[in-house]
């Protein structure tokens, strides 16, 4: 994957477990419900286009704290702010909150699709996305009692 190039853009390390994720399944959907944001080559799932976006749409409102991730901003190399890494099929966003500095301790900021309320999380995506699928007492973002099991549709099978 193209780790190197995203990252010297971001100017900051990925957490190496999403990179191990990102490796072993690449962008996708798990249960028809979680998207993983990865390398997609600027399409729907590619994490570096998303990111851009959001960055863009800041600079062009000028505004340092953006009414639609307050408290938070999006992340620009050299300050802290939000990476998006992940969303679901009812529009809930999920994010790190991202610097420079060592990725390990990036935690995940979550929001359901109808608050503007935040949820912080020190795990890591693989065990977010875990909980969401499995775990009934992972509220708000759980889908266990849902779906029969976890699954994962790749963007080629999407396609």
């Amino acid at each position: 994957m193209a780790w190197d190039a995203i990252e010297r853009e971001l100017q900051a390390e990925l957490p190496v477990d999403y990179k191990e994720l990102g490796e072993a399944l690449g962008g996708g959907v798990f249960s028809g419900f979680v998207y993983l944001l990865c390398v997609d080559d600027g399409e729907v799932f590619d994490l570096i286009a998303q990111w851009r976006g959001y960055l863009n749409d800041a600079r062009e409102h000028g505004a340092d704290d953006d009414p639609i991730f307050a408290p938070y901003s999006v992340y620009e190399p050299g300050k802290q702010g939000i990476i998006p890494w992940g969303s679901t099929e009812s529009g809930d966003e999920f994010y790190w909150l991202a610097d420079d500095s060592a990725p390990g301790g990036w935690p995940i900021v979550a929001r359901r699709a109808d608050s503007m309320e935040w949820d912080r999380y020190e795990i890591g995506v693989p065990e977010f996305i875990m909980r969401v699928l499995t775990d009934p007492e992972f509220h708000p973002f759980t889908i266990a009692q849902d779906i029969d099991g976890p699954n994962f549709a790749s963007v080629s099978e999407l396609s």
